[in-house]
């Protein structure tokens, strides 16, 4: 198994805010550990963390010293929780391949060694990866170059429509089981996964059994340039969609957009993106057409076994807006909204998320509210909420069963704008590489 010591720079950038206490236990741990004392190293070590210390190099010693203690379930745990990290996702698929051949598991291994190999930087790892595939009887396989997915869900929507409690609808006309297929491909045109053009294509569609107004199917088509600058990934892509509500179109849709993210030494990954749509409202909502921007800012924060994302979005919309004297109804919001996700491993198969969304929007243009025969103008003000939980876990390396729960709240100051709603969704997932 490789060294502690291939992360002694990014734990030295990273223990600096951690107290004192920490720091010494993590430094008595790697001691221990050379003298070979691995029970020890491990108290130490764990110590370390309880005390503060939360880095990738900390982890990664954990996993050394469990599977030097020959805990190698508890080894693969600590990997595995690194194979998020970018600077450690090679280095731990080899060392997970090695727990494997403990354990006696060659698929696995020869598996996580190909995924060692295709994702090295340092020559010295990819000659590590190659020679243990060969004693394996395997050469190392190429990186793949499309990745396709699909997956088929089934729920119910307690009102799909998003209507007010208080229109004369009665529950069972707002709410309506509903049946999800979700497909999509990634292929490599050009380069590899670390800086070259790729095309992407995703179909969405849902149906509701009992209102099938509100069908949807999406399509997006296009190409990104993808790019990498030491800890910076970077993408450039242009795309096209098409939305369908019902029978009828909805809009049609382009779009450029900008993102990139940064990983720390520590693990934190923050992400940064644009993205600017121009929109076609269809025959019967030429009041959508317009354009949407977007700027967004996320910031990644890695625990042991988990990972807290914090978010914010501003999003500005110049639509036509639905203009017919007296009537004027608003198309146009500026939304300034938040979001937390809460991710934690449970297992090897098996994870769990919560997440929180909130958005507060204020419309362009004051909206004419016919109300006892007078018509009023009110400015639109929104506030949306939507906690959710999920329930991840993985059958095999292709197969994903997720279960969704989720509610929306949204309350707003003209009150035919506000409703909540109640969505549960249980999905099955392939994911295929080549």
């Amino acid at each position: 198994m490789a060294t502690a010591a291939l992360f002694t720079c990014a734990f030295a950038a990273a223990g600096a805010s951690v107290p004192d206490s920490g720091t010494q236990a993590y430094n008595q741990g790697v001691t221990a550990f050379k003298a070979g004392h691995y029970r020890q190293a491990l108290d130490q070590f764990l110590a370390a963390r309880n005390r503060g210390v939360h880095a990738p190099q900390l982890d990664y010693d954990l996993g050394v010293t469990y599977y030097r203690l020959g805990r190698y379930q508890d080894a693969r745990r600590e990997f595995t929780a690194l194979l998020s990290v970018p600077a450690a996702a090679a280095l731990s698929h080899y060392n997970l391949g090695l727990i494997a051949i403990r354990l006696q598991d060659a698929v696995r291994a020869r598996s996580e060694f190909n995924l060692a190999y295709a994702g090295a930087q340092e020559p010295g790892l990819r000659a590590l990866a190659s020679a243990a595939l060969e004693t394996l009887g395997a050469a190392p396989v190429p990186a793949p170059q499309w990745t396709a997915f699909a997956d088929a869900g089934a729920g119910y929507d307690s009102n799909v429509a998003l209507t007010s409690e208080s229109t004369t609808l009665t529950p069972a006309q707002r709410g309506s089981g509903m049946y999800s297929l979700l497909a999509g491909a990634i292929d490599q045109l050009s380069g590899d996964e670390h800086r070259g053009w790729q095309a992407v294509g995703t179909y969405y569609r849902i149906d509701y059994p009992s209102v099938t107004q509100y069908d949807q199917t999406y399509l997006h088509l296009g190409s990104h340039y993808r790019w990498e600058n030491g800890n910076w990934r970077n993408q450039l892509g242009v795309y096209a969609g098409n939305l369908t509500l019902g029978s009828a179109q909805l809009e049609a849709l382009g779009t450029v957009s900008a993102n990139t993210r940064y990983a720390t030494a520590s693990g934190d990954i923050w992400h940064f993106t644009y993205r600017y749509t121009r929109i076609f409202g269809g025959s019967n909502y030429a009041y959508l057409s317009g354009w949407h921007q977007s700027v967004g800012v996320e910031n990644t924060l890695k625990y042991a076994h988990s990972d807290l994302t914090l978010g914010y979005n501003f999003d500005f919309n110049e639509r036509n807006n639905y203009n017919a004297p007296p009537e004027f109804f608003s198309a146009s919001p500026t939304v300034n909204g938040l979001y937390a996700i809460f991710n934690w491993r449970l297992s090897d198969t098996t994870s769990l998320y919560l997440e929180a969304d909130y958005e507060h929007s204020h419309y362009e243009g004051a909206d004419s509210v016919l109300q006892n025969g007078v018509n009023l103008e009110v400015f639109r003000e929104d506030n949306w909420w939507n906690p959710s939980l999920g329930f991840k876990y993985a059958l095999s390396s292709h197969w994903l069963l997720r279960l969704d729960c989720s509610y929306m709240d949204n309350r707003s100051n003209i009150p035919v704008y506000s409703y909540h709603s109640s969505q549960a969704m249980l999905t099955f997932e392939y994911l295929l590489a080549h």
